[in-house]
This record gives structure tokens, sequence and C-alpha cells, in this order.
């Protein structure tokens, strides 16, 4: 320890020192900083403390030669820093406190691995204010020369807590942090209590530091105990019938306790729309042997929700819009929607029907009703669509088949027809994403397959396919990355109508071409869709603020006939709005490759994936 340096009178000073002492101390009063010791830049870890008598005595701390989280830490370890909330402290109490100060801030750096620090320092007084200085040298670390971590008991095979051993930190080699160490410790507890292993405990825990050599050995080891089980569900406070609700359950009574199941079914009512709020507890002390039971309280949400308002999209122009969403017609949980559009390039009514069954994975008969009266710079139809399907949710994705009918006039490429046809079809949908509403990380795959047999007015099949795929970069910027590729096998292609044809460009297809005016073109030169559909895009997105961003993006594809592909493409750049109705994303892109007329804007409101 250093000796306490005596303090000088402050009247035997010469002027210019005494100056500089003051610009010292205005500095440190006003910057968080002081010049000492040649010169040295130091922040302040301590903030000036008055009292209401003049001769209140003044403590100001500084540490030199560590920073960050270090730094933060001998801070906080310095009783000295009491000594700021302590108005009437002796002089003598201020300097014996400085002196423990040494042991404190050397003791607070061992948790980071630094059991060899040198800490150094001076205590000045001018006036009644002290000024406390600790230099320190940190010295060699301590490193980890073994780790031996071990699961006795049943868990000991469960992937994610294997998993949370495979990630222990710190490694051997590395600097022995505590706080790394205590959170490796926390991750495989918690990891055991996820998965059901709940009077887990901890039977080891040792670490051997060696000074001499500056190393240390980490033993750690866990009795897992038996695996608890679900046991009974119970709803409270539901408005639909528990045999419909337990249809959203993942898992079984008797199947081994998983956190990850219980959040999967909050997440699978939240999502069916009945609810506003759902919790849900497993009951330890209920437990029936090692059955826990599962009690589920929900709310209502609001029954009917009305929408309608002006609409604008660069596909359809202005417009008016209006719907109903009844969340569930009675207790058995079916549900009715419907919208209806009017604008300047399209009107359209749709309306759906949806009945749940009771059992497993959210089985559920679904029909649904539209009728299109659209006109495109490439087609003009009017028509009316009915589905009726079946629908399966699982883990794995949303699968539904039935039957689709298609009805009504068109023309495509100045080329007039008309048709119905009656086809069976079915669509798989699989989505995973971190956040439902503001996504940061995920992907969706989506495919659908129809065809027709030759007791129509035309034969075909049809095969479509899209993925997206996005990515986190940073802590402020995402990449998106998207795909689609389609195909049809018809006998007669101009029975078909435009829905059922490829085109490319338009808000969700090609940036910087008008809605579906790409594709294969007929004799008179105007496009009439194609048999094939490829297209890949490429958007990078970075965060300004609030709920607004930029970005950038490339997309290109095109719709074409066998061996007659040309490739289009486009670039551009974006406003990201996230606002409380969804992404709002507002591009300028031209293209860059293919027949296009410049500049264009694109509106388009709705999520990534």
């Amino acid at each position: 320890m250093s000796a306490i340096p005596a303090v000088p009178s402050r009247y035997g000073l010469t002027m210019p020192l005494l100056r500089l002492l003051l610009l010292c101390c205005f500095s440190a009063f006003a910057g968080g900083c002081a010049l000492f010791g040649g010169g040295e830049r130091e922040e302040e870890q301590a903030t000036v403390v008055e009292g209401k008598d003049p001769s209140t005595r003044r403590v100001r701390i500084y540490i030199s030669g560590i920073d960050g989280e270090l730094k933060d830490n001998a801070s906080s370890a310095l009783e000295l820093k009491g000594m700021m909330r302590k108005n009437e402290a002796s002089e003598g109490l201020i300097r014996r406190v400085y002196g423990r100060g040494m042991t404190q801030t050397a003791k607070a750096l061992q948790p980071f691995g630094y059991y060899h620090a040198q800490v150094t320092g001076t205590l000045t007084q001018e006036g009644t204010t002290f000024f406390a200085r600790y230099q320190i040298e940190l010295g060699t670390p301590t490193l980890v020369s073994e780790v031996d971590v071990t699961i006795d008991g049943a868990g000991k095979d469960e992937k994610k807590v294997l998993r949370a051993v495979e990630l222990f930190e710190p490694d051997p080699t590395e600097i022995l942090d505590h706080r790394l160490y205590e959170a490796s410790k926390l991750r495989i507890s918690d990891a055991l209590a996820e998965r059901g292993y709940f009077d887990a405990e901890i039977t080891e825990k040792r670490i051997a530091v060696r000074l001499a050599d500056h190393s240390a050995k980490i033993a750690l080891k866990f009795a897992s105990g038996p695996r608890f089980q679900f046991g009974p569900t119970t709803f409270e406070g539901a408005h639909i019938q528990t045999d419909v609700l337990a249809g959203y359950l993942p898992y079984e009574a008797g199947q081994g306790y998983r956190q990850d199941r219980l959040v999967a079914l909050q997440q699978r009512l939240l999502q069916a729309d009945y609810f506003s709020e759902v919790e849900i507890e497993p009951d330890r002390e209920k437990a029936d042997g090692l059955a826990v039971p599962i009690t589920v309280r929900v709310s209502p949400a609001k029954r009917t929700v009305y929408t309608g308002g002006l609409s604008f999209g660069t596909d359809s122009g202005f417009g008016v819009q209006g719907g109903l969403n009844r969340r569930w017609v009675n207790e058995r949980g079916h549900k009715l929607s419907a919208r209806a559009e009017i604008s300047q390039r399209l009107n359209s009514l749709n309306a759906a029907y949806s009945i749940p069954l009771p059992g497993k994975n959210r089985q559920s008969y679904n029909l649904a009703f539209g009728y299109l009266d659209e006109e495109t710079a490439t087609s003009v139809q009017e028509v009316i669509q009915v589905y009726a399907s079946r629908q399966r949710e699982t883990d794995l994705g949303t699968l539904s088949y039935g039957l689709g009918l298609i009805s009504g006039d068109f023309e495509v490429g100045d080329e007039p027809g008309s048709s119905t046809l009656l086809f069976p079809e079915a669509r798989y949908l699989h989505r995973v994403v971190d956040d439902p509403i503001n996504p940061r990380e995920g992907y969706s795959f989506s495919a659908e397959v129809r065809a027709a047999p030759s007791i129509g007015d035309a034969a075909f099949a049809q095969a479509r396919v899209e993925s997206r795929y996005l990515m986190a970069v940073g802590e402020r910027d995402r990449l998106l990355l998207r795909g689609q590729v389609g195909a049809l096998w018809t006998d007669d292609f101009s029975r078909l109508p435009p829905q059922l044809r490829f085109f490319a460009g338009g808000d969700r297809s090609l940036r910087g071409f008008g809605y579906q005016t790409l594709g294969p073109t007929n004799a008179a030169d105007k496009v009439r869709g194609g048999r094939y559909l490829a297209i890949a895009s490429a958007e990078y997105e970075r965060h300004l603020f609030d709920e607004f961003g930029i970005a950038g993006f490339l997309d290109a594809g095109n719709a074409f006939d066998t061996g007659d592909a040309t490739l289009a493409a486009g670039v551009g750049v974006g406003l990201r709005w996230r606002s409380p109705v969804g992404l709002v994303r507002l591009d300028l892109a031209v293209p860059v490759a293919g027949e296009g007329d410049g500049l264009r804007l694109h509106l388009l409101i709705g999520p990534e994936l």
C-alpha cells in the first residue's frame, strides 16, 4: 500500500500552480475528467455531494488503468463511495476508508480472472474536498486449464441439456471469468428445469485456482433427478368448449414436461384469435406424483371487429374497403369473415366460414367464396371462386386440401376466353419467426398444387413453391431473401383464367415493372402469361430510428414458356415503417434488365414472411 502524501498548505502555492489546480478541479466538476500524473486523462467515478452546510466534506474518486465493466465493478466495490453520502464524515475516517480501497478494488477484479492486480493510489485534500486516485495494473490473468461438467441421472441424455453443457464457458485456455461461469451454470440448470427435471441440484461446484502458475480448474456436477410429466390441463374463463380448445394442446397427459410446449400452447391460443390474454401456470405444488397439472387462464377477445376506410395500391389504384371478422360465431368456435373492396382497377368480395373440429392438430373445415372483377395492364376478368377444404395444423406446418371452382369470363392479351374449372388442390405452409409482429429472424415455405381432369373446359396441372428467409445482421440491419418458382401443364392454355397463368411484375413480384406486365406474348405482341415462373429477390434493410428504416433491393426473374426465358431485373430503394396496422413498404425501383417504363413507385402493406 502506498503512503498517503501530506497535504500542502493552500497559502504556500505559487499563483501559476494554483491556477493549474483550480483548472483541474473545474474540469473534473464540469466534464468528469482531471489531469494529473503527467497529463493522463481520467474519468470521474463519483459525483460531488453537496450538503446544506458549506463546510460539508466532499469526495471525488478517480480510477485509471482499466475501463468498461472492470472499471464499473472496481468503482462499485469502493467503500469510499459511501463517504459521499456521509456529510459529517471525519477526515480520519475518510483516510482509513481510502486505504482499504486498495484491497477492495483488487478483489473486485478477481471475478474477471485478474488475481494479481496491483493497486496504488494517492489521497489529496483541497479545503474540505478529498481527491482519491487509484492506479491499477491488471497483471497476468488466470487462465482455465481444465473444465469438467457432468450430469448424473435421466437428464444426462436430453439434447437441450447436452447443448447447454457444450456451450459452457469459459473454455480451457480462456480467462477465468466468473460471470461466464455463473451464466453457464444457470443455463444448464434452466435447461434441466425446462425439460421437467424440477428436482435437479448441483452436487459439486469447485473452482481450484493456482496463483503460482495463473491457472484454474473447474469441476461442476449436476444430479438431474426424475423427469416430471404433463398432468391434466384445465381452462379457466373460456367461452369456447373445452374439447375444441384441447385441439390446441401440443402435448398429451403423461408426456415428459417441456417448457417450450407451454410457450407453443400460449402462442397457438393467441393466434386462434379467441382470446385477448392467455396465462399458463404449471402447478408443481399440486403434482400427483410426477404429473404436474396445467391451468390455462384466458380472457375473451372482442367478438366482432369491423374495418373500413380508404385504400391504395400501386396495382389496384385508389378505392374503399371494408370488412368484418366474427372471431367466434358460437361456443364451438366457428368463425366468419368477410371483406369487400371497390377501387379503380379492382372490385372484389370475399367471405370465409371455418368450423374447428375436436381432436389433435387443430383441424377444421373451411368454406370460402370470392367474386373478382379485375383489370390489369394485360388482362380483364370477372370470375367467381369457391373453395372447400379441410385444414390440419401441426408443428411441421399447416396443410389444407379440398376442391376449388373457378368460373367466369376473361380477356388476356386482347384474347377473350371463358371457362368453368373444378379441381382438387392442396396447400402447405410452414412459418417460423422470432416475433410474429416484428420479426428479426425467421423463414417461411409455402407450396400449392392443383389439377383438373379433362371433365372441365380444360385439363391442367399446376405447382407453385415460394420460400423466404429473414436474417438479422448486427443489431440494426436485416437481410431478406426470397425465391419463387412455378410450373403449369395444360391441353388448352387459352381456356385458363389469368389467376392460373404465370405473370411477373408488381409489388410482390418484380419491382420496377407494372403489375403482371412481364411474360410471354401472343401474335399481337400482347402479354398472355406463361407456363413457368422463376423469381429471386434480395433486400437489405437498415433500421434508422423509432419505427423507421430504409432498404435497398434487387429483384430478378420472369414468367416464360419453354426455351424463351428472358431475364428481367429491377433495383431500388425503399422506406420501411412499422405502423400499427403492419409493415408499410414504400419502394422506388427502376428496371436494369428487360422492358420497363422507367422509375416506378410501389406501396405494400403486410409482413415479410
